[in-house]
Order: structure tokens, then sequence, then C-alpha cells
């Protein structure tokens, strides 16, 4: 993420920003609004999934 407007990746995490909401989607359907919670959730997901997948 270079802007504060990008999407997320980490790994094979991709959590896209939702202009008209203000913040990242994720898998369960939730948007956050925090970049910086976003980003931990999205590492932490990546983690979860494990090397294989």
């Amino acid at each position: 993420m270079t802007n504060s407007h990008d999407d997320i990746r980490v790994g094979a995490v991709r959590l896209p920003f939702i202009a008209v909401r203000k913040g990242w989607l994720m898998p369960w359907g939730e948007v956050i609004t925090n970049p910086l919670k976003a980003q931990r959730l999205a590492e932490e997901l990546d983690q979860k999934r494990g090397p294989n997948d």
C-alpha cells in the first residue's frame, strides 16, 4: 500500500479498498476503516493460510 486508498496485499491475501465505505473489505464482509488494523488483520490471515495456500 503506497497511498491511503490503495488495496492492501500481504502474501496471497488482498483486501480491496471500498471508496464508498472508506475502508477495506475483509473476507467475511466487514469493512475496516483503520488502515493499521486492516494491515494487521491481513498479516494474520496470511499467516493462518500457511505457505501451501
